[in-house]
């Protein structure tokens, strides 16, 4: 299982995504046992969701107890640590975010392919593996979603998913796919933010 370069990979996101939750349970000053709920949110939030959508034959994570393993891991270790970040959480909660946000995305698309359904429904898949444990982790927290604000983000998801699926297409082995589409997914949602782009806003009646 772990000489599984892949599963490998699911167990870094899984500790990223955890840290991001972490991240964001500092900043609430939550106990303990709030750290280890808010990290679980975005670790397995999103894969979750489209385990159940997918109607696979059981919740990943229900399945494999080392993603809970890792996530309690990381959770419990950045409440006794987390104290030496002060003044650099928020910085690291976007940019674990981002590297989370690249791993699962392309992962999530990953699974949806071994599924009988139509592209664009595993490029959907992607994006909700990817972003869906995030949005979670922020409504827990009482913050407004990354996924529902104006910064690129499921856009970001979207490009990668769509990159992975392009890249098998044409022959590419998975590990080179996986790579590419993992980096071109951080590196979307990167730039995004250090140059604050973003999508439009609706305007209302102006004109």
């Amino acid at each position: 299982m772990f000489d599984d370069p892949i599963y490998l990979l699911a167990m870094m996101g899984t500790a990223v995504f955890a840290l991001s939750g972490a991240m964001a349970a500092a900043r609430k000053k939550l106990d303990l046992f709030g750290f280890i709920i808010v990290a679980l949110a975005p670790a397995v939030g999103g894969g979750t969701v489209r385990d159940l959508l997918l109607d696979a034959d059981y919740v990943f994570w229900v399945k494999d107890l080392n993603y809970v393993y890792v996530v309690a891991g990381v959770a419990v270790l950045s409440f006794f640590q987390v104290h030496r970040l002060d003044g650099k959480k928020y910085a690291l909660l976007m940019w674990a975010d981002a590297f989370g946000l690249a791993l699962f995305t392309i992962m999530g698309t990953q699974v949806a392919m071994t599924y009988d359904i139509h592209p664009v429904m595993v490029v959907i898949m992607g994006m909700i593996t990817g972003t869906f444990g995030g949005m979670l982790r922020d409504i827990v927290c009482n913050e407004v979603p990354l996924l529902l604000q104006k910064e690129i983000y499921a856009l970001a998801a979207i490009v990668g998913s769509c990159a992975y699926l392009i890249l098998i297409d044409m022959g590419i082995p998975q590990e080179g796919s996986m790579l590419i589409s993992v980096t071109a997914t951080f590196v979307v949602r990167g730039l995004a933010i250090l140059f604050h782009w973003s999508l439009p806003p609706y305007k209302g009646g102006q004109t």
